[in-house]
């Protein structure tokens, strides 16, 4: 299996916890749902970085999945905000 193949793969699967995580959030523990939310968009976001270094190695244009890291590091920042935030408001209750 090619680095490519490995990496397309992870790139599924990591899409695929977005889905087991909306499937599995009762909202019971923002604060446990928040920081899972934050994790998987970690993992989408180290997938999308050893893609774009993947292109950058094989000599290519990385530029797509560049923006596509960027974007993912918006998501990341915005879920650490909101498990941060949910953090915060279950101390102060």
């Amino acid at each position: 299996m090619s680095r490519g193949d490995v990496i397309e793969e992870m790139s599924e699967l990591a899409e695929a916890l977005f889905e087991i995580i909306e499937e599995e959030n009762s909202g019971d523990n923002e604060v446990r749902a928040a920081v899972i939310k934050a994790l998987a968009h970690q993992n989408l976001f180290n997938i999308e970085l050893v893609s774009a270094l993947n292109a950058l190695a094989s000599g290519g244009n990385a530029s797509a999945e560049i923006d596509s890291l960027v974007l993912n590091m918006k998501s990341v920042h915005k879920s650490l905000v909101t498990a941060i935030s949910a953090w915060s408001d279950e101390e102060t209750e």
